[in-house]
């Protein structure tokens, strides 16, 4: 039996395994390793990955409102919770409150969206809120320490990607 001449395709990501998968998109041959389910067939992974939800897509305009909603909505709650300091505990759910209201804030002046990007924009304009409270009272104390640490995690994980 004579042998047929045989041109064996390789996957353009592993270049030593044969294959004779391709993208149906475009035409990249892929190996079982790489390929990517899709609704109408395989893709390579470049074809393959999801668009971004544009609940995640901030753009540049959006990220400086964000940033100005942040500071300014920091410092107004530093000087808020400058009333409620001499609390304790209750300094600390206030602190709690702050971020909360400081997230939704920075994520209203960014049109409702969120991502990492605005977590992390809340998250320090919550710390920077507590400046005036430090200014203020001439002293740091494990109260201030502990409110500008839950307030930024509060704040931070209002918005991350769920």
């Amino acid at each position: 039996m004579a042998e047929q001449g045989t041109d064996e395709t390789y996957c353009a990501r592993h270049k030593d395994t044969p294959t004779g998968l391709r993208c149906g998109r475009c035409d990249t041959p892929v190996c079982p390793n790489c390929m990517v389910h899709g609704p109408v067939g395989v893709r390579c992974p470049d074809c393959g990955k999801p668009p971004k939800l544009p609940q995640f897509e901030v753009s540049t305009p959006l990220m400086l409102r964000a940033v100005a909603a942040s500071l300014v909505i920091g410092f107004a709650g530093g000087f808020v919770l400058l009333f409620v300091i001499g609390f304790g505990f209750l300094y600390l759910l206030a602190a709690a409150a702050f971020g909360y209201v400081l997230a939704e804030g920075t994520s209203y002046a960014a049109n409702k969206k969120r991502g990492p990007k605005l977590a992390t924009i809340a998250a320090i304009g919550a710390v920077v809120g507590h400046a005036p409270i430090i200014a203020l009272l001439g002293v740091v104390t494990i109260f201030v320490l502990l409110g500008a640490i839950v307030a930024a995690v509060v704040a931070f994980i209002r918005l991350r990607q769920p």
